[in-house]
């Protein structure tokens, strides 16, 4: 029987990713979460759960002791548990290294300890920072923020650990990440559908003509998943995890407009605001890497991901 460790799987990804594993595979499942973000109601929420699949161990990565309980008799360990706020990272840059980087070497080293067979890490786009597009693995890193370099640090130990130990790791950069189960999420498409729900009028800040990568949750855990389960060429592997397409602010709320007012909803048109400094204007990513070493083939178009998302939070949110 395989078993699995999935770090922050209370989180808006890891309870997507747990209920993509139970629908698709018969692994056993521990959760490690210490709550901070997300719910154990959430966990229990996701279709297909129940206490016999799924193992619930509330503890934090800073802690040895509580990897050390969960991380036992893993096969392979998913870990997305951490500190995501760039501007709480600027503001506090030790507590973000604290749980990014100090955390994710306990886990490499528990990994280690009980010879897990795959470690696989949830990373991001904000290790490169400004970038010619679209972006790709062999971009030079430039971080922006603290939470970037405790993120491109994290990448760095992945590869030691590979290198020192014959720890196979493999390591994701999600673009941006949208989906179900996002009550929590601050990031534009919750937030946009949230305001709208809430009677409030967005914002869009600059132009709108900035463009992101979006990504559903599916194919989120698609990669995780097969990140897992894939013959690799390396012991240590690196991916960019995106659709290989830009959707402009401005695209996006009027497809979320759309979609809403079709659902009865109305929806003001958003206001402008200025621009923010620092904020890249152009993002999306390369992603013949992941397409030819790992089989992995985005499935779910900005249109259907949005109009399930809206779904989902018409059905939940209050």
């Amino acid at each position: 029987m395989v078993r699995l460790l999935v770090t922050g799987g209370c989180g808006f990804v890891g309870t997507n990713l747990v209920e993509f594993i139970i629908q698709r595979s018969d692994w056993d499942i521990r959760v490690l979460d210490n709550l901070s973000q997300g719910k154990l109601e959430y966990l229990k929420a996701v279709d297909g759960f129940s206490e016999e699949r799924v193992e619930f161990f509330r503890g934090d990565i800073r802690n040895v002791n509580h990897i050390e309980r969960a991380i036992k008799d893993c096969d392979f360990v998913i870990h997305l548990a951490a500190q995501t706020s760039v501007i709480d990272s600027i503001e506090n840059p030790k507590e973000d290294a604290e749980i990014n980087i100090t955390g994710t070497i306990n886990l490499l080293e528990k990994a280690v300890e009980m010879d897990v067979d795959r470690f696989i890490f949830a990373s991001s786009a904000a290790p490169l920072g400004e970038q010619e597009m679209p972006i790709d693995e062999e971009k030079i890193p430039q971080p922006l923020a603290p939470y970037g370099a405790s993120k491109l640090a994290c990448e760095g130990y992945c590869s030691a650990y590979s290198g020192s130990h014959s720890l196979t790791t493999v390591v994701l950069r999600f673009s941006n990440v949208y989906g179900p189960k996002s009550w929590h999420k601050g990031s534009v498409v919750a937030k946009f559908i949230k305001q709208i729900l809430d009677g409030e009028t967005p914002i869009i800040f600059g132009d709108g003509e900035q463009t992101r990568d979006f990504i559903h949750t599916k194919d989120i855990s698609q990669a995780l998943y097969l990140s897992c389960t894939e013959e690799l060429d390396e012991n240590f592997e690196l991916f960019q995890i995106a659709t290989g397409e830009e959707t402009s602010i401005n695209d996006l709320y009027s497809l979320l407009k759309m979609k809403l007012e079709e659902r009865g909803k109305k929806v003001p048109d958003a206001r402008h605001g200025e621009k923010r400094e620092g904020e890249i204007y152009r993002n999306y990513a390369d992603i013949s890497k992941a397409e030819n070493e790992l089989d992995y083939s985005p499935k779910i178009s900005i249109e259907d991901g949005i109009e399930e998302t809206i779904d989902w939070f018409l059905k939940n949110y209050r």
